[in-house]
């Protein structure tokens, strides 16, 4: 063989990140014969494949061969760019595959085939004919698609860790994250006095989120450096593919800008492929194969063939698969996404696409309240969650496109959606922009109007709600079911006023209305809840008593667990008033570990707040003071306090000068400031009695190292679970929990997941 070329001779520029890859494939390698590194175009495989390939040449006395495939044409010459790269000079007439499994059979080489997308099937045969000649030889191969061989281990090699959304990353610490690392070696190389300084690592973060750690758009991304400053490549980035086109020279011309990457990968693509991965960018934040065939199936790609075309993308690593709770979605990096969009755009069926997946949502939505009250709950609750980027998009879409603003207030006006899943003010928005784009009378209007200002009265603004109800009643004078839903929000509006007699005329008279109207359970529950807490801050418990009684019951029936979290809470304020303190406070916590589950945080706030007084009646006033401030931290997430009702807020000053009373001003104000910090999840967690009361000076705790997400993950870790059970109870997805993990090693310098739970059990 002749002597061995210098692997890694074209890595002009610095290797970054990738340590925890380069571990897993080297343990994959060590155990199997083949294993094919599979990605999109640019996110680093041939890289990643060179670098293991070098660490790796000990173990392989014959040597390393590397076979380039970008440039092979003709898939039958594949044999002998082989034998030209191992140096095998034979002119006999055998052909060039036994030549090869002669020369290999006693040989322990490493063979490295890159890029095989193009030329998959050649070398897939190639691969297997080889590997059953030489037991010594092992395979390394790059491609956006498997061999699909049986002796194949597949390596999906991901894009650069970026923090998420939620991660706080602290100044000085963002190269921890290997995107940001890689940028700012870039960076330095194309602009030498580049460096990353607390003025600009905000901005770096930002840019390469919105890259997402794929190698190849941050380094392009990179070489704008030379004309425009961080935020102005951020601003740009919208026109991604035309931003990104000056690459260096010596890259292969596929990967000299990244519209030449996507479109190596969108050639290799069938017809039917194409146009499925163009349809599928109408969604946000990933999709079901059922949502696929409602949403882009037609004439050209039949309903009937979406289960193979999408199997087919996830080969090419244009859609990847993701395992979240019990069920399978696909999702797209949002550069795969906008190249798709552009090619949707072209093709003329983006409108029809488009309208369809706004249907789909608004079915969605419309199916999820006609089964509300019932034992699904909670399973459309999640579904929601995951849903709630697409269903984002479709209003998006109902209030930008002409003549669609009518189903958006359509899919805006759900109550019931933006009250459990804890988005008023998002709901509000919402409503207002599709109210003003179409002020046509309707019934979609009128029950929008009403919608809008029930949310007003939840985050106590109840300023504009006569006028909005005046507006619903007058557009559809005759519409009982109008007429009922305005009687439940004028009565709560009473409610919280102050105004308690009204308040039960209005909320009875609501709840006469809906026994008469075809309306999902959902809104005479309302009803019941809200009849009920004026009846309570009437002083007459024994009728809300019955009410209450018979919501629990109903829902007990039913299965409805976000009523029945709202039964509780009333059965746990009765409780308190009464000084059935034991049995309040565990009516009050199963409300909790309900509401959390919905991320209902008007309902948390209220809950905790509850616990906050059950606490202070017992006795432990540092404990009460610090969960009124954690009910408070929570409160300023949803609106006024108590929703600005005076009489819980009065209710709560009682509280609030007994605990003060006992602790002194000082003593007081500590404990509660100490609660005001903690996040939404820590001050459940208090509540619960899930963790002890923080201390007045705590040391330093997982809030001050890791990430929310990441505590949760970290604490999941610790009680033993594996990465598949933490992402089945979080509902994420197992390459979600995968990164989280790696982030908390990472973060607090550990090496194995069993000084995670020993870290764990210190802190609690």
């Amino acid at each position: 063989m002749a002597p061995q070329p210098d692997l890694m001779a074209g890595e002009l520029t610095s290797f970054v990140g990738r340590r925890q890859e380069l571990a897993d494939v080297r343990r994959l390698l060590s155990t199997g014969r083949l294993v094919t590194l599979t990605g999109m175009g640019g996110v680093g495989k041939t890289r990643l494949a060179l670098r293991l390939a070098t660490e790796a040449r000990r173990a392989f006395p014959d040597g390393i061969g590397v076979v380039e495939l970008a440039l092979l044409k003709d898939p039958e010459l594949l044999p002998h760019y082989v034998m030209e790269t191992l140096d095998i000079r034979d002119q006999s007439s055998r052909p060039a595959v036994d030549v090869l499994c002669d020369h290999l059979h006693a040989q322990r080489l490493l063979l490295v085939m890159d890029n095989c997308e193009h030329v998959v099937a050649a070398a897939a045969h190639l691969v297997d004919t080889l590997l059953r000649a030489a037991p010594g030889l092992r395979v390394l191969a790059t491609s956006t698609q498997p061999l699909r061989l049986s002796a194949e281990h597949v390596f999906v090699v991901p894009p650069l860790r970026v923090p998420g959304a939620e991660d706080h990353v602290e100044p000085g610490t963002a190269t921890q994250y290997p995107a940001v690392s890689l940028f700012a070696d870039r960076s330095s190389a194309v602009v030498p006095d580049f460096t990353l300084v607390p003025g600009n690592e905000a901005a770096v973060v930002r840019l390469c989120q919105r890259l997402e750690g794929i190698p190849l758009a941050i380094e392009l991304a990179a070489v704008n450096l030379k004309v425009l400053s961080i935020d102005g490549i951020i601003e740009r980035l919208d026109d991604r593919f035309a931003l990104l086109r000056e690459g260096s020279r010596d890259l292969p011309e596929r990967h000299r800008t990244l519209q030449a990457v996507i479109d190596w990968s969108h050639d290799l693509c069938t017809a039917q492929e194409q146009a499925l991965w163009a349809r599928a960018a109408v969604f946000t934040g990933g999709f079901t194969v059922e949502a696929l065939e409602t949403v882009c199936a037609d004439d050209v790609v039949p309903a009937a063939t979406i289960l193979g075309t999408v199997s087919g993308l996830v080969d090419k690593s244009i859609f990847v698969r993701e395992q979240v709770g019990s069920g399978v979605r696909f999702e797209m990096l949002e550069t795969i996404r906008a190249y798709g969009l552009t090619q949707l755009q072209h093709s003329g069926a983006e409108h029809a696409t488009r309208r369809r997946h706004r249907d789909w949502c608004l079915n969605l939505l419309l199916s999820a309240g006609d089964a509300w009250t019932g034992e699904r709950q909670e399973d459309w609750a999640t579904r929601l969650m995951v849903e709630r980027p697409n269903l984002r998009g479709a209003l998006e879409w109902s209030l930008a496109e002409p003549g669609e603003a009518r189903m958006g207030q359509h899919m805006a006006a759900a109550p019931w959606f933006w009250l459990a899943l804890g988005h008023f003010a998002e709901g509000r928005l919402w409503l207002h922009r599709a109210l003003a784009l179409d002020d046509t009378p309707g019934l979609e209007r009128s029950w929008a109007l009403v919608t809008m200002a029930y949310l007003a009265v939840c985050q106590g603004d109840t300023g504009e709600v006569p006028e909005l109800i005046r507006q619903a009643l007058e557009a559809t004078p005759d519409d009982a079911s109008v007429g009922a839903f305005a009687q439940l929000v004028l009565g709560t509006e009473r409610n919280i006023d102050g105004e308690l007699s009204d308040a039960v005329e209005f909320l009875t008279d609501a709840l006469e209305r809906f026994s008469t109207v075809d309306l999902p359970g959902q809104y005479a529950d309302l009803a019941r809840i809200e009849l009920a807490s004026a009846h309570i801050l009437s002083g007459q418990l024994d009728a809300a008593g019955t009410l209450v009684d018979e919501l629990f019951e109903r829902c007990r029936v039913t299965g409805s667990r976000w009523q029945l979290s709202y039964a509780l809470w009333g059965r746990g304020l009765i409780g308190l008033l009464r000084d059935q303190l034991d049995q309040a406070e565990a009516d009050a916590s199963e409300a909790i570990r309900i509401k959390r589950h919905f991320q209902d945080t008007l309902g948390l706030a209220l809950t905790v707040e509850l616990l906050a007084w059950i606490t202070v009646q017992r006795g432990d006033a540092r404990r009460g003071a610090t969960l009124i401030g954690g009910a408070n931290g929570i409160w300023q997430t949803v609106g006024s306090r108590l929703m600005g009702s005076s009489h819980l807020i009065e209710m709560g000053e009682r509280f609030e000068a007994s605990a003060r009373s006992s602790l002194g001003e000082g003593d007081y104000q500590a404990a509660r400031d100490l609660g005001t910090r903690l996040a939404v999840d820590e001050a459940v967690a208090l509540a619960l009695r899930e963790h002890p009361a923080p201390s007045r000076t705590p040391p330093a705790r997982a809030s001050t190292v890791l990430t929310r997400r990441e505590r949760e993950v970290a604490a999941l870790v610790g009680e033993g679970l594996s990465n598949k059970e933490i992402a089945s109870k979080l509902v994420i997805s197992v390459r979600t929990v995968e990164a989280h993990v790696e982030h908390i090693l990472t973060k607090l310098d550990f090496t194995a997941r069993t000084q995670v739970a020993h870290w764990v059990a210190q802190q609690q």
